[in-house]
């Protein structure tokens, strides 16, 4: 009689008694017989093995971060409770990923990878580092009150694999998905086998684009769904550590090596940031180093172990190692190519990786990084400054004007920037890539006349326009709708006179009739994820009704932004 098997993709994982219960897509099951190992630091085996769940263990030899060698223990155990009992009473290390992650690596059970189990085996039918997107029903349930989103509203909007599916009363909402993020009291009308609550999320990623940290990961969904950025960035790092058998500590000892005052203050320094002059400009071309600090992290080797280890690499700053590729340059190279192949096919997804390489230099200096060291951290900024100039450098040299430069973007206005970046690339050993290409752009300044270097706005050649830290979440809807209706007007400006007559002359008066006599809605302002109005009494939640808005208030607030426009084009 031939045997049965089921094909799909691994939703989540349940651990058992001496086995582990795989949930695949379409709520369905199947357990694979296996142990799971602990590794602990120890000069007492034989006692561990006393335990009855114990069933094995092999003596391995690793090394610490600072390339210290150790003895350590893997034992093998029938259930993850005797994990549980010996990491409060013994050392027990390389803990991260997970146990369970760890497991279902040995099975090449990989999360969200196709499988096919059959016999009490698992044969993975695509490759680790594949880009196909896991063939699975995702939803998400976002609740609406008259103020907007709101986890108490009696609305919904449900979102099937990224597309509007439906609305209506929550009370007539049923769905079923193998991933649903859910919102307030929507979480418990869906059925899915891994529910994530939006209240809880530490990050900006989507369902989907928590689906591609899972695969990319390889970890489970419901332990990374309420992740920091940072974690999902950890763990791809960790499963390098792994590989390398560097131990991984629960509690990572981090002190930072005394230092003068002079050398702090040579070191402790950010990105290059310009002031430009403010004002307006024509035929401006934005260029952007492509993942400028991850790259530098793995062209230059920099790494927590690599720094100080030798000196193969001298700087002013610190050495670099550069006899082994360091866990964090390794970890970094394999999600730029990711994200960069990704890029071509999915930007929802590409956009999900992108977080962690935004993340990853921050990482280097945050003191509870597992692969972090201030030092390294120190060494991604010193490098970004002398390429920033080295970049400077040659456009002044290929008569190209640099208006403005931003840490990792240059503004410039010139010819022949096809050769330019190339010889910027060549230099550099960076890719550099045309961002923006402005029919005219706006750098503005700040109330004190200085420039305000984050903040500008211009139309681009291609259509549309681009606008930083102009509009703002905590403005209110009245404020926001005034500004995205200028800057409708204003792409339709091709000089700066045009640019100057709609500003100059844009009609203020049904904005100053609204901020008497509007909706409700038009005075919500968000601050920090919360809805507020506005009132003679002060602020209050939006949660609580509408009672009143101070009219003058918002009527200030428009002259305020609108006198700002019309400071930038004077």
């Amino acid at each position: 009689m031939p045997s049965s098997y089921l094909i799909g993709y691994v939703i989540d994982a349940i651990p058992k008694y001496n086995k582990i219960e795989l949930i695949l897509d379409g709520f369905r099951k199947a357990s694979v017989k296996t142990t799971y190992p602990i590794y602990v630091i120890t000069e007492e085996p034989s006692k561990i093995m006393r335990i009855p769940d114990i069933v094995s263990y092999h003596e391995e030899e690793w090394k610490t971060i600072d390339n210290k060698k150790m003895k350590v223990y893997r034992f093998e155990s029938r259930s993850i409770e005797a994990y549980y009992y010996l990491k409060n009473r013994v050392e027990v290390v390389n803990e991260f990923p997970s146990i369970i992650s760890q497991t279902l690596e040995r099975l090449k059970a990989l999360p969200m990878h196709k499988v096919k189990i059959e016999e009490n085996k698992v044969e993975l039918l695509e490759n680790e580092n594949s880009l196909d997107f896991p063939e699975v029903k995702y939803v998400k349930v976002e609740l609406e009150d008259w103020y907007g989103k709101s986890t108490k509203g009696n609305r919904y909007v449900l979102y099937l694999n990224g597309k509007i599916k439906e609305t209506g009363d929550i009370r007539d909402l049923e769905i079923e998905a193998d991933v649903a993020e859910c919102s307030g009291i929507s979480y418990d009308k869906v059925r899915a086998s891994v529910k994530i609550l939006e209240e809880k999320k530490k990050s900006p990623v989507s369902v989907k684009g928590l689906i591609e940290w899972s695969k990319t990961a390889k970890v489970l969904l419901r332990e990374i769904r309420y992740a920091t950025i940072g974690k999902a960035l950890t763990t791809n790092e960790a499963w390098v550590a792994l590989k390398k058998k560097i131990l991984i500590p629960r509690i990572k000892i981090n002190v930072e090596k005394e230092r003068s005052f002079d050398e702090l203050v040579f070191a402790d320094k950010g990105g290059l940031i310009l002031f430009p002059n403010t004002g307006f400009y024509e035929d401006v071309y934005q260029l952007d180093f492509s993942s400028m600090y991850p790259s530098i992290i793995v062209k230059y080797n920099i790494s927590a172990e690599t720094i100080d280890a030798c000196d193969d690499l001298k700087t002013p700053l610190h050495n670099i190692c550069l006899k082994e590729k360091g866990i964090v340059p390794e970890a970094l190279e394999r999600l730029i190519e990711r994200k960069n192949k990704l890029k071509m096919i999915d930007e929802e997804r590409a956009e999900a990786i992108k977080w962690m390489l935004v993340a990853s230099f921050g990482y280097l200096g945050y003191r509870n990084s597992k692969f972090g060291k201030i030092e390294a951290y120190e060494m991604v900024t010193y490098f970004a400054r002398e390429i920033m100039r080295k970049a400077i450098e040659i456009a002044k040299k290929n008569n190209l004007i640099v208006i403005h430069g931003l840490i990792d973007s240059l503004f410039v206005k010139g010819e022949n920037i096809g050769s330019y970046i190339e010889e910027v690339e060549k230099e550099t050993g960076l890719k550099m890539k045309i961002e923006a290409k402005f029919d005219w752009v706006i750098f503005t300044k700040n109330r004190s006349e200085q420039p305000y270097p984050q903040r500008y706005f211009g139309k681009l050649k291609n259509g549309g326009m681009k606008i930083k830290a102009v509009i703002k979440d905590n403005m209110p809807n009245l404020i926001k709708e005034f500004l995205n209706n200028v800057f409708k007007e204003l792409e339709k400006a091709s000089c700066y006179n045009e640019v100057k007559e709609i500003i100059e002359n844009f009609d203020l008066r049904e904005y100053k009739r609204r901020a008497f006599y509007g909706k409700p809605i038009d005075y919500v302002l968000w601050i920090k994820g919360k809805p507020y109005l506005r009132n003679s009494k002060g602020f209050y939640r939006a949660e609580l009704g509408y009672n009143g808005h101070d009219p003058y208030y918002y009527l200030e607030y428009l002259e305020r932004v609108y006198k700002d426009l019309l400071s930038w084009i004077s």
